[in-house]
């Protein structure tokens, strides 16, 4: 998960820079996909917590939900 915070913070950066210079099309071509990269798989992983036998783990769970609504708001401002 700490690879994901990292990708994280990286990836608001590109978008605030990104959203300032709407020109540069590539560049939010570019995140855009990186955005359905991962929410294809967050939303994998949630899948799999959900599906895993062990003891159900919420808090996961709900931390994945908020990673993948979190990029996906990230895409929809990308895409206006």
């Amino acid at each position: 998960m700490a690879d994901n915070n990292y990708t994280c913070l990286n990836l608001e950066k590109d978008v605030a820079s990104s959203l300032d210079n709407p020109l540069d099309r590539r560049r939010s071509t570019q995140l855009r996909e990186k955005l359905v990269s991962e929410i294809q798989a967050l939303e994998e992983q949630l899948a799999a917590l959900e599906a895993s036998s062990d003891a159900i783990d919420f808090s996961m769970q709900q931390t994945c939900r908020e990673m993948i609504h979190s990029r996906q708001q990230l895409y929809l401002e990308l895409c206006r």
